[in-house]
């Protein structure tokens, strides 16, 4: 028998254990994993550099295509180098567009973008194998029927570089930057697709809510405000008194209040909820009081003296919900930041809760079932004569439900659309008479605001941003509207610190503000 030879038993176990790593982490669906041209971009220049990459429909269908209704929680990169490096400022911006066949050579697709993954981080690379990204700033909701696009860049790293596998296609799928942060296109693109992979989960099912109210107190006229909810109840139009609209709301405008007795809007509707379940939601910026006095966010005298008002018994900072029968809920610490508040109670096991900023803060179960006689007016920003509220309320909302813990976590801070307003008729007092452009908000702004434009008639719309020196970077509408008020958002994640300009045309109107970036 002959002697063992320790040497190569040593490496045939290495070369095993470092197959095994290697391929340890495997996404579920990938792109190719048979690429043999290892390239530089983006991981591997310690400058930094970005990549704009594109994945038609059907191109990420290994080892079977991806199924619809799911999301991307996890990127991977096959990758031709082994080493561990410290990236500065990775990030990863994710877009589809139906439209899109291929690239635009030294040009960088303008978006608009959702920034899935972005902070310092530290990868880890081998062989042959796949690098696995996290997303840490949201799941993104893919349609695998749609191209993807992606962008990547680091603005440099410490360690050993990291080269990706790529494999050759056809069009414009793959364009670089010049240098490092902030990016600039280079004047080329190729064909080249990285060996891409994603995890996956099922996407989260849309939240739908039977409501009664939704008051969004944006784009409207100074004295009135729409009842956006899906068949709503009520005055459609219902009147503000003694509260003022004005700016700095959750996403736009909003009502500001100063505790002038008999204020707030009168909706027209009695409340009607008896021994049914029901959520009340809304956006708050509430000052810091010790007059001890109570000033009314909402409610209905006539149904068991219903109630909710910050200060005087609630204690500075905080709010109260309150009626006959009812064991009083408290959600401390609500001012003087801007908050929102949600409150649920469930007929079924008589439990109240209350949230902030779409966390559970309190669980009361009741003594008794509620049972809440039909009211004689539900106010919002008020309550009877008595003094209104004190500061800036929006997105004001009454569902006819208990919304889940799911449903006020995903709803909280989303900017629901105003349903009732579709489908109305050219009367329609909200159709604006006139073109307009909004200053955008906030502005300055890092990384999000809103930009809201008026179109007294329809037709194509295009609402660009560009740079100083009068180079387009993002396309933000381009499609034809119907007549009627329309907020786009702008997000400015992928773009440096400076002054951009954004311009409106539709119709022979043009028209072009200026904001500006700060990081």
């Amino acid at each position: 028998m002959g002697k063992l030879n320790y040497k190569k038993i040593f490496t045939v176990l290495f070369l095993l254990v470092f197959s095994v790593c290697a391929f340890a982490q495997t996404p579920q669906y990938y792109s190719s994993n048979t690429g043999t041209s290892a390239n530089s971009f983006p991981f591997n220049i310690a400058g930094g550099k970005a990549v704009n990459s594109l994945f038609l429909a059907g191109d990420i269908a290994q080892p079977t295509p991806v199924p619809a209704g799911q999301r991307i929680t996890a990127v991977y990169f096959r990758t031709g180098t082994a080493g561990t490096r410290a990236f500065t400022n990775l990030h990863i911006l994710m877009a589809q567009d139906t439209t899109i066949t291929t690239l635009t050579t030294g040009t960088f697709y303008p978006g608009p973008y959702d920034t899935v993954f972005v902070g310092d981080t530290s990868l880890a690379s081998t062989v042959g194998g796949w690098m696995k990204i996290t997303l840490n700033k949201m799941k993104y909701n893919y349609n695998p029927a749609k191209p993807l696009i992606m962008f990547v860049g680091q603005c440099g790293y410490t360690g050993t570089g990291t080269t990706v596998y790529n494999s050759s296609l056809t069009g414009i799928r793959r364009v670089w930057s010049v240098g490092g942060c902030p990016f600039v296109a280079y004047a080329g693109g190729d064909a080249s697709m990285v060996n891409f992979g994603i995890d996956v989960e099922p996407a989260a099912p849309p939240v739908t809510t039977p409501d009664l109210l939704y008051y969004k107190f944006e784009n409207n006229t100074a004295t009135t405000t729409p009842n956006c909810a899906l068949n709503g109840v009520g005055t459609l139009y219902p009147p503000f008194a003694a509260v003022t609209l004005t700016p700095g709301g959750q996403f736009d405008s909003c009502i500001t209040g100063t505790g002038l007795a008999s204020s707030g809007v009168t909706t027209g509707w009695n409340w009607n909820r008896g021994a049914g379940s029901w959520t009340i939601s809304m956006w708050v910026t509430i000052p810091t009081s010790t007059s001890g006095s109570a000033y009314y966010l909402f409610g209905d005298a006539g149904s068991g003296s219903f109630r909710c008002f910050h200060n005087g018994v609630a204690y500075p900072d905080s709010i109260i919900v309150r009626a006959t029968g009812m064991t009083d809920m408290i959600i401390p610490q609500t001012g003087p930041a801007p908050t929102q508040v949600a409150f649920v109670y469930d007929s079924a096991t008589y439990t109240m809760k209350g949230y902030k900023n779409g966390v559970l803060v309190r669980t009361i179960v009741q003594a008794a079932p509620l049972n809440m006689a039909v009211g004689t007016g539900f106010r919002v920003g008020g309550y009877t004569t008595s003094a209104s509220f004190i500061g800036k309320m929006d997105e004001f909302r009454v569902y006819k439900v208990a919304l889940s813990d799911a449903q006020i976590l995903a709803t909280w801070n989303q900017d629901v659309a105003c349903g009732i307003l579709v489908g109305l008729s050219g009367n329609n007092p909200k159709i604006p008479m006139t073109y307009s452009l909004s200053q955008n908000y906030p502005n300055p702004f890092n990384p999000v605001t809103k930009i809201s434009y008026a179109l007294p008639k329809s037709g194509l719309v295009t609402l660009r941003v560009y740079d100083m020196l009068g180079r387009e970077v993002a396309t933000l509408v381009n499609e034809v509207k119907t007549a009627g008020n329309y907020t786009v958002d702008f997000n400015a994640s992928n773009f440096s610190s400076g002054t951009y300009f954004y311009r409106l045309e539709s119709n022979g109107f043009v028209d072009t503000k200026k904001m500006m970036v700060i990081k």
